[in-house]
């Protein structure tokens, strides 16, 4: 993950609204009129790290607020896919971020992290832009959210800043708070993107004890967070934290080399466990899904899928920038492009030799791959199992409770779907 976000990184431009703590308390403020949201994601805590007894403080949010027993999120089970679909309410092959890196065969061109990979179709209104059309005094602050600083409509969030992990998690938080206090524009929706515990995991692998401890990190974060609102007189913001994926454990000895069984045939892009797979000229697509089809059916931790043939509920297959032939290793398996993903790690990071890593991707029925919820504030239940929600879902909600009329581009989710969780006043 960390050669995705440093892709982010590159793309810095200068800030369009910071201020310190100090500054907030010294300058006059004002707040939004409407209701207030706040939604938090930690990439890749996954649904059972509460039960870590690592998070106190989550934990302990559970009995003033709505919590998940997990949620399913979206195929790829990857991070630019997912916050899009927590963003947007649509599947990856709707909204077109079908990896964090695709091969577009309209074009010919490789895209990664950049305007091109999220604009697929012109109608696809993030739940920051909706808000911002809306209009009437509505302001949106996105911290860098994936996705978030490309304009959507020609309409950009009032506040955004955009990925720097070298900015200390506190100053993060004091920005977000700036935004719902600022005296002429205060936000109604602030959204904040947080790499952990997603950084460490890949280098350590999700049971490490460098895991453990920045799991701890995000504890006391999300504790500075409800302080930082009590403390400015927003306790009334509606809050939802939540995740883009879980996490799984890879091996070196685990790798599936399929440049062996069609190298020399085909083109191979994305990122482990999911590869899109493009024939070279002059070669044909039954012939190369048979070669690779017979290998897996050998191999039995990976499978194969000609485009026709993806399952349904990974909801790409009628994707135009889905490749031919697809394919996705089995939980705790990768292929050939993870060396260098982890020969990176190791370079960068201080990962071990021959150790355990941290990756996701595979199918979202892979219980691993599930992410947490928790909702906490005015709208939403006390002490309540919500039991399982989907990510498609979460637009909706954030639609419901900034009280916005859903875009032409409808989600795929539905409010049906989360409508339990809020109070019966707030339906």
């Amino acid at each position: 993950m960390d050669e995705i976000l440093s892709a982010m990184k590159n793309l810095l431009t200068p800030v369009l609204f910071s201020y310190s703590l100090y500054t907030l308390i010294s300058q006059s403020s004002s707040k939004s009129s409407y209701d207030k949201l706040l939604i938090i994601s930690y990439d890749g805590f996954r649904y059972d790290y509460l039960d870590r007894e690592l998070t106190p403080y989550l934990f302990s949010l559970k009995s003033s607020s709505t919590y998940a027993k997990h949620v399913i999120n979206v195929f790829p089970t990857q991070t630019f896919v997912n916050h899009f679909s927590i963003a947007t309410g649509l599947y990856s092959g709707v909204h077109g971020v079908i990896g964090n890196v695709v091969f577009n065969p309209k074009t010919g061109k490789l895209m990664t992290y950049g305007y091109d990979l999220f604009h697929y179709n012109k109608d696809i209104t993030p739940i920051w832009t909706l808000n911002e059309k809306a209009g009437q005094g509505r302001h949106s602050g996105v911290m860098m959210w994936p996705g978030s600083q490309f304009a959507y409509a020609g309409i950009s969030p009032t506040f955004v800043n955009i990925f720097d992990p070298r900015t200390p998690w506190e100053n993060r938080i004091s920005t977000a708070i700036s935004w719902f206090l600022h005296p002429k524009t205060p936000a109604n929706l602030v959204m904040m993107y947080f790499e952990e515990p997603d950084d460490e995991e890949h280098t350590s692998g999700p049971g490490s004890l460098q895991t453990r401890e920045r799991l701890k990190k995000v504890d006391k974060l999300t504790e500075y967070l409800f302080k930082s609102l009590k403390d400015n007189s927003l306790a009334d913001v509606n809050v939802v934290l939540l995740s883009d994926h879980g996490m799984e454990s890879v091996t070196f000895d685990r790798m599936i080399d399929l440049t062996k069984i069609a190298g020399d045939k085909a083109v191979m892009y994305g990122t482990s466990p999911v590869l899109q797979i493009f024939p070279n000229k002059g070669q044909s697509v039954p012939n190369i899904y048979t070669k690779l089809n017979d290998a897996a059916a050998k191999n039995k931790h990976f499978k194969v899928y000609l485009k026709e043939n993806i399952p349904e509920h990974f909801y790409i297959k009628d994707c135009e920038r889905t490749a031919p032939i697809l394919a996705v290793a089995e939980p705790t398996y990768a292929f050939q492009d993870y060396y260098e993903a982890i020969d990176w790690q190791i370079k960068n990071k201080g990962a071990p030799r021959n150790g355990t890593y941290g990756i996701h991707g595979y199918d979202p029925e892979s219980i691993n791959m599930r992410p947490y919820f928790i909702a906490h504030g005015p709208m939403f239940k006390e002490n309540f199992n919500a039991g399982e929600l989907r990510m498609v879902d979460m637009h909706p909600l954030f639609a419901n409770i900034l009280r916005l009329e859903l875009p032409s581009l409808k989600p795929n989710g539905t409010l049906a779907g989360v409508q339990k969780i809020l109070k019966p006043k707030n339906k």
